[in-house]
């Protein structure tokens, strides 16, 4: 599965003119399509993403590769009439996977950082932020971040969610209370897995998966989210598709995409269709974060 995975999904897009790639030119924005280097336009796009990181990629009852992201990535395939295929990668290699070569971009749910932006431009397209998950009932009581100190919160590797639970426990330390123990984990499956079996108190991550975690997971038995109700979510902020920064050409395409698919609607009904409408952005703005 994950070799099927890895050997990538295609997605069909579209343009108009002389385009003889193989893929549906029927879709085509022509002013976003000049910008894409020939390359990617011959032989279409691959795109990192840590599979699955439910709603934004995971695979449906029957197999297909599907979410917020995999949606919108094949959007902007129709908007540049060329194929973007998904393959599933660590995310705290995924930067690498760029700079290796294996991928072209990431489109994986992934924060617009100041730091990140040392190695990657982000085409923002969406708002984002996090939130904690606890065992049904909240066994330990945990309402919100003062409540995490002496306890141990899970995160994934390579993620902001590092940080932030960081900055809980320095406040802990501060507050005369005992540090948060952070796990780091690979991926959301084990993270839950690891609150399952009691190898935390918390799972940090981003909301909407916060949320979809709560909800889906064991028919909605297993989890339930925090709502702090001094930090509905913390940390909000902008999430982006990453790419090379020497990849101007290519980040300036995907950008004129993205701004054509927020122009004529069809970013608006992707984003209500997945329950985002209030996560959306107004325009495709490249590294939005400044600080």
């Amino acid at each position: 599965l994950v070799a099927a995975m890895s050997a990538g999904l295609l997605l069909l897009a579209g343009c108009a003119g002389s385009v003889d790639n193989g893929v549906d030119q029927s879709k085509v924005d022509k002013a976003a399509q000049a910008l894409l280097p020939a390359e990617y336009l011959e032989n279409g796009i691959d795109v990192a993403s840590d599979i699955p990181y439910e709603p934004f990629e995971f695979e449906d009852e029957n197999g297909n590769l599907t979410g917020i992201d995999v949606e919108l990535g094949a959007l902007i395939g129709q908007k540049l009439g060329t194929e973007l295929r998904f393959n599933d990668a660590v995310f705290d290699t995924i930067i690498a996977s760029l700079e290796a070569g294996t991928n072209d971009i990431i489109i994986s749910s992934m924060s617009d950082t100041v730091e990140r932006q040392a190695k990657v431009d982000f085409v923002d397209y969406n708002v984002g932020g996090s939130q904690m998950i606890v065992l049904k009932g909240n066994p330990e009581g945990i309402t919100g971040a003062a409540d995490l100190c002496g306890k141990t919160v899970i995160v994934q590797n390579g993620t902001i969610q590092i940080d932030l639970v960081a900055g809980m426990s320095d406040d802990c330390v501060a507050a005369g209370s005992d540090a948060i123990t952070i796990t780091q984990l690979p991926d959301a499956p084990s993270m839950q897995n690891a609150l399952r079996a009691k190898q935390g108190d918390a799972v940090m991550l981003d909301s909407l998966v916060a949320q979809d975690s709560a909800a889906k997971a064991g028919n909605g038995e297993y989890f339930e989210v925090v709502n702090d109700p001094a930090n509905p979510v913390y940390d909000a902020g902008l999430v982006g598709i990453a790419i090379l920064k020497k990849d101007t050409g290519l980040r300036d395409a995907i950008q004129a995409a993205l701004q054509s698919l927020i122009d004529d609607g069809q970013y608006a009904a992707l984003l209500e269709k997945w329950g985002m409408s209030a996560n959306g952005v107004t325009s495709a703005t490249i590294n939005g974060t400044t600080e």
